[in-house]
């Protein structure tokens, strides 16, 4: 009985968002149903369109969530979160309370979700302690088919301890008797590893991963254009409405509350999580200004403000784009994920 009111809960408060958004409010009574928590900002690689991969510190440096902060934010959204991503712009697998983390939040009734880059040493027994925490889906960032076409982007890493380290995820997800994690394997597509896709395609079906996903990749220079067209994602705008602003949370490594997945500079931040305070945040002189752009588009622009300057806000605006021209949802963006 508790967990079916569990899950009206739930339920009810997605049906509020929804609701919330589509008549603009930019107070909200309702709570996000989708988190991301960057529980640390380490990495290994050098990926030349992510900042961290350029060694920028963003004012906040490197480090890892502590777990009792974690588990505050859990206490306090996982009620209502259907999800729960574990990384954003370092690589999840550093954090060593990470199998805690995954324990916590799964317990709790919130799907985890890590994106790796699987590039590096993995003990087996770290592996199998991820698998055993509850993990529910992974998704390995393998942006090639052999190392020359891998290392073009994920600069630093090593494309056959990559697929070793999968093929072990997928090993120890088969001896689960929950048959967890989901495996994706992501292919970001740039113009040197376009012509690789289909093989990358056969091998991941030979490894056995559950899926493969080729999606475009988001470049600075326009060299690094793929031919063909593949998706873009990261930049889809709903009608009238940036969703982030209703539906996600989004915190850093050290607790700054950040408006979306692209907020990477601590000045930037929105807040810093305080436990039981999220509701006031939530709805702070930042974050309603923030919906305003997109609930009453009459209005100029703040200055000064983080989302005055999102390709989505010029897009939906009609503005010239910071980085460059668009086609349909193709647009040159300034950092590159996964």
């Amino acid at each position: 009985m508790q967990r079916f009111w569990a899950r009206v809960r739930k339920r009810l408060n997605f049906l509020l968002v929804k609701a919330e958004m589509k008549l603009g409010r930019e107070r909200l009574w309702s709570y996000p149903y989708l988190l991301c928590v960057d529980v640390t900002n380490k990495c290994n690689l050098h990926c030349p369109f992510c900042p961290t991969g350029r060694g920028e510190q963003g004012g906040r440096g490197r480090g890892t969530m502590n777990l009792e902060t974690f588990r505050h934010i859990i206490d306090e959204l996982g009620p209502y979160a259907y999800s729960i991503e574990l990384f954003n712009w370092g690589e999840p697998l550093f954090a060593k309370e990470l199998p805690s983390m995954i324990a916590y939040a799964e317990a709790r009734g919130v799907p985890t979700i890590i994106s790796s880059n699987l590039s590096f040493p993995l003990d087996d027994s770290r592996l199998q302690a991820i698998v055993d925490a509850g993990l529910s889906y992974l998704t390995a960032s393998i942006d090639g088919a052999d190392q020359q076409s891998y290392e073009g982007y994920r600069r630093g890493g090593r494309f056959d301890l990559a697929l070793t380290n999968l093929r072990k995820f997928v090993a120890a997800k088969k001896r689960n008797p929950n048959s967890k994690p989901f495996i994706t394997w992501q292919y970001l597509v740039f113009r040197h590893n376009e012509a690789q896709v289909e093989k990358a395609r056969a091998l991941a079906q030979e490894i056995g991963v559950d899926n493969f996903s080729a999606v475009g990749g988001l470049y600075e220079d326009p060299n690094w254009a793929p031919k063909g067209q593949y998706s873009f994602d990261y930049l889809d705008i709903r009608p009238n409405r940036c969703v982030w602003l209703w539906e996600k949370a989004v915190f850093h490594w050290d607790g700054g509350f950040a408006s979306c997945c692209s907020g990477f500079h601590k000045k930037d931040d929105f807040d810093t999580y305080r436990p039981g305070a999220f509701r006031q945040m939530w709805n702070n002189e930042r974050f309603i200004a923030a919906r305003r752009i997109w609930t009453r588009p009459e209005t100029p622009l703040p200055e000064g403000h983080f989302c005055t300057d999102c390709d989505k806000v010029h897009l939906f605006r009609g503005l010239p784009l910071r980085t460059g021209p668009a086609k349909g949802s193709e647009v040159v963006a300034t950092a590159a994920t996964g």
